[in-house]
């Protein structure tokens, strides 16, 4: 029914055209037998209007086919759109902190196999349209030529028919199964690739992956689709014995009962053969439901609701910025470890033009703070204040893009956005970082491809530069450059961006370049330990 209701809200047209196209060929189909079995009933016919009719009948159904597939290709497709769109914006305007909860491969999964799962049943419905309409039409038919034929074949078929839906609930709970495990597979597939260096480097490493790690999630997964698909299999199959039984005691009990003339006995039973068909069609789509449903509820599962975004309207306009404030600023969390980690209470201030330094070991909170101090992160206590006025949910948006940021795993994407493109400032950076050759200056597009890791950060610190936003965050950006481009980055970017005007908060190690910092600030377990502007001089 969800499914339906998005299919409606996506184009309620093609979905009402969709049913009265289908319902249009059922009863173009139907009418085939019908003038089959009066054909084959009466005498030779001495006038063109039974074939005149039959062409007529053909003629439609091969224009009500046409239609209705082309119709279910822009459905289908619109649909799957929408509902795409509607999972990325929830995606974009979610706290960063639900969506690392939920893991990168949960939701790469989502937007492929479970939106992709979906197309199964969209991709049936004009048939099952028509096909619903020929059953109602053919029993309609079967009662014109006896009533208590009639509801045999409709209390046989509801035997099949139930047997079938009870096997059904039975599956869906190992396909609901299989959709879980496949989450895990799609992690280890991932794990695979990224880590496949590693995997090379050491062969009990890489033995120990493939056969304790991968193989056992594939065929946990494997061993539940057989399962659910084999039920469903057999479900179906019990479904059609019925309807073929139902035939059989027409033709060997029904006569022995009733007086029925061959000619009826021939229009029942051609009537009956040929409703197995669109019956079979209309049980064989069932199963794509059991998929859509479960899909949709992984997708629910997610838990990214539109009532838990975040405001994403800009301002037109935003203020000059001033200062920041962290007053009494408290974030917490659970590792996936399940250890937990509370970084603060943090009392901080920075101002404009400012160059701050945070240093601190791994785990100490650094990156956490960055996030907080960008408004990734909402505070769970104290506040976060902007020229002094709190940033709230409603704000924390237009709050963000006040930054630019390089984190240590950040991505980067294949071109310049959302920014004008000023080739002789982009020029300028890609030779002052010395990755001229992977930048188009003409168009501003990159080549990221066989790029080191230190390439890689130098090519986010252009896009950050060319962003031309008043604060600049780098997360260890130094870490994995080496000593030129470290000079660089402290002796020529850093005080370039101090001659734009711009505010830099930088973590790092380099305690040999605290020079460079207006202050250093130090965090130990999330706890600010020590703030020594003297310490740079």
């Amino acid at each position: 029914m969800r499914l339906l209701l998005l299919a409606f809200r996506s184009s309620w047209l093609v979905l009402l055209s969709l049913v009265v196209i289908g319902a249009i060929g059922g009863m173009a189909t139907l009418s085939l037998i019908a003038l089959v079995h009066q054909t084959l009933s009466e005498p030779a016919p001495q006038s063109l209007r039974l074939p005149a009719l039959f062409a007529g009948s053909c003629a439609l159904v091969l224009m009500s086919q046409v239609g209705a597939q082309c119709l279910q290709i822009r459905l289908s497709n619109s649909t799957i759109a929408r509902l795409r769109y509607e999972l990325c914006t929830r995606i974009m305007t979610a706290p960063l902190a639900k969506l690392e909860a939920v893991g990168s491969h949960r939701l790469l999964e989502s937007l492929g196999g479970d939106v992709n799962a979906i197309t199964g049943v969209l991709t049936g419905f004009p048939s099952v349209c028509a096909n619903l309409t020929v059953l109602i039409c053919g029993m309609g038919y079967l009662a014109s030529l006896s009533l208590p034929v009639a509801g045999c074949v409709i209390l046989v078929a509801g035997v099949g028919v139930a047997s079938y839906l009870l096997g059904l609930k039975i599956a869906k709970g190992y396909i609901r199964q299989a959709r879980e495990d496949r989450d895990e597979l799609f992690k280890q597939t991932r794990a695979l690739v990224y880590g496949i260096k590693e995997l090379k480097g050491n062969r009990s490493r890489c033995l120990d992956f493939f056969y304790g790690v991968l193989l056992p999630a594939d065929t946990k997964m494997r061993k539940n689709v057989i399962v659910g698909s084999s039920i469903q299999g057999l479900a179906h199959s019990a479904g059609r014995v019925c309807l073929f039984l139902g035939i059989g005691a027409l033709l060997f009990v029904w006569p022995s009962w009733y007086s029925v003339s061959r000619a009826t006995l021939t229009g029942y039973t051609l009537t009956i053969l040929y409703l197995t068909q669109p019956l079979g069609a209309i049980l064989g789509w069932l199963p794509t439901i059991n998929a859509a449903s479960i899909a949709l509820t992984k997708i629910d599962s997610l838990g990214l609701s539109i009532d838990d975004s975040e405001e994403q309207t800009l301002c037109t306009v935003m203020p000059p910025f001033e200062s920041i404030r962290l007053q009494g600023v408290t974030y917490r969390y659970t590792s996936p470890d399940g250890k937990g980690f509370a970084l603060g209470p943090i009392d901080l201030t920075v101002s404009s033009g400012e160059e701050l330094f945070i240093a601190g070991g791994n785990g100490s909170g650094k990156t956490t703070l960055a996030k907080v101090l960008i408004g990734l992160y909402s505070p769970d206590e104290g506040h976060v204040m902007l020229n002094g006025q709190v940033v709230s949910k409603e704000t924390r948006n237009n709050y963000r893009q006040l930054f630019s940021t390089v984190f240590v795993e950040g991505h980067v994407f294949d071109r310049l956005l959302g920014v004008e493109l000023e080739q002789e400032k982009l020029r300028h950076f890609a030779t002052l970082l010395g990755i001229e050759k992977y930048v188009d200056v003409e168009t501003g597009h990159f080549s990221s491809q066989n790029l080191s890791r230190g390439q890689h950060k130098r090519l986010a610190l252009l896009v950050a530069c060319m962003d031309d936003r008043p604060i600049l965050v780098f997360d260890e950006w130094a870490a994995e450059q080496d000593p030129g481009f470290k000079e660089i980055f402290y002796k020529q970017i850093l005080p370039e961006l101090r001659k734009q005007g711009k505010t830099v908060v930088a973590i790092t190690h380099d305690d040999r370049y605290f020079s460079a910092a207006d202050r250093v600030l130090k965090l130990l377990d999330g706890q600010l330990e020590w703030a020594a502007k003297e310490m740079a001089a």
